[in-house]
């Protein structure tokens, strides 16, 4: 018994590693599937209610390709606009670097006389070089523009799951006897609403808290807020890491603009906006949906991140989410959805008819 026990766990953990070897090098095809798969959650609404006042299928498949498309090449070329301004000022944030790391410097050469030697042995202008913190920006921005080079075989599997979604359901009830089909119908309802439910509001309220950081760093003649605002709609898809990010990350900047009081005061209030968008208004607007164990979501970043690049680490919450959704709704794997909860409380199915698993009452 104990030996099948331990043949069980390498087996488990071989599967793992196969399974995450599979995902590192099918990504140039899984990752536009994912992405394409939360584009339908978010856009087959809309294709729903065009084919409820009767436009021919192709047509409604076509006008939400067209509404897709338009929203991708906007931020497409929002990112990309921004990333060349943000180049073209890398040798005025150098400069400013130097002058910084020049005064600093001197203080600690008059605050620490007895250091002298050591603190001009130093090669401060190597450790705070600003070029290695804009490479690295100019890196994470590049790897969007080139995923964005993909964007046809994002719409290429966008339609076909457009297209299969409205067919299912009747394939479903002719391949199961009724009972089975009316349960499985009622599991993949909860899930679809659920998961459907949690990447359109998360996406509205990262758009919102993006849009707000921008107008806010826009009123003190901040340097790029749009870009900004585009990093603050992406990392709050990270929770608590998320936040980190894309407060910190403008911070640094707006010492390389600004005086330190006027730069200290603008990260204050983006930091003050941030936290109250993130720990106030956000659970009451999300619920439960977002009531992941912290440790589940760093193993998840990471995970997800090592495969996938900053693409996998965006998306990390979200596939996350849609599992811990999925298994609230099938009975065998409840268990599973309450150890993936952040909280004591029972994690509970979202109502409707009776899930996969469960008797009907």
């Amino acid at each position: 018994m104990r030996d099948s026990k331990l043949v069980l766990i390498f087996l488990g953990i071989l599967v793992f590693i196969a399974v995450g070897f599979v995902l590192h090098i099918l990504e140039p095809i899984l990752l536009p599937f994912v992405v394409a798969v939360f584009l339908s959650r978010i856009f087959g609404p809309l294709n729903a209610a065009l084919r409820r006042r009767r436009v021919p299928a192709a047509l409604s498949i076509l006008l939400v390709l067209i509404v897709v498309s338009a929203v991708l090449f906007i931020f497409g070329s929002a990112v990309y606009s921004s990333a060349q301004s943000f180049s073209a000022a890398v040798p005025r944030y150098q400069e400013r670097s130097k002058e910084l790391v020049g005064q600093a410097t001197g203080w600690l050469v008059a605050s620490f006389p007895s250091l002298q030697a050591q603190i001009q042995q130093w090669n401060w202008q190597e450790v705070l070089k600003a070029s290695t913190l804009t490479g690295f920006l100019a890196a994470t921005v590049g790897s969007f523009l080139l995923f964005f080079n993909d964007a046809f075989l994002v719409l290429l599997f966008l339609v076909f799951l457009l297209a299969g979604s409205e067919e299912f359901p009747e394939k479903l009830r002719r391949a199961l006897d009724t009972g089975n089909a009316e349960r499985v119908s009622a599991m993949m309802h909860n899930i679809e609403s659920g998961v459907r439910r949690y990447i359109m509001t998360k996406t509205l309220f990262n758009l919102t808290t993006g849009a707000l950081v921008t107008t806010l760093l826009a009123a003190f003649g901040v340097d790029f807020p749009l870009l900004w605002g585009l990093l603050t709609f992406l990392a709050h898809y990270i929770p608590s890491v998320g936040a980190v990010i894309s407060v910190g990350l403008p911070t640094i900047f707006l010492f390389l603009q600004f005086s330190p009081g006027t730069a200290l005061l603008i990260a204050i209030l983006n930091g003050v906006l941030q936290f109250v968008m993130g720990n106030a208004v956000e659970p009451r607007i999300m619920g439960s949906s977002l009531d992941l164990s912290p440790l589940l979501v760093l193993i998840a970043l990471l995970f997800w991140g090592f495969l996938w690049g900053p693409w996998g680490m965006i998306l990390s919450v979200p596939i996350t989410s849609s599992i811990k959704i999925i298994c609230e709704n099938v009975g065998p794997l409840r268990p599973v959805a309450v150890l993936m909860s952040g909280s004591l409380e029972q994690t509970k199915p979202a109502p409707g008819p009776a899930k996969v698993g469960e008797t009907p009452a």
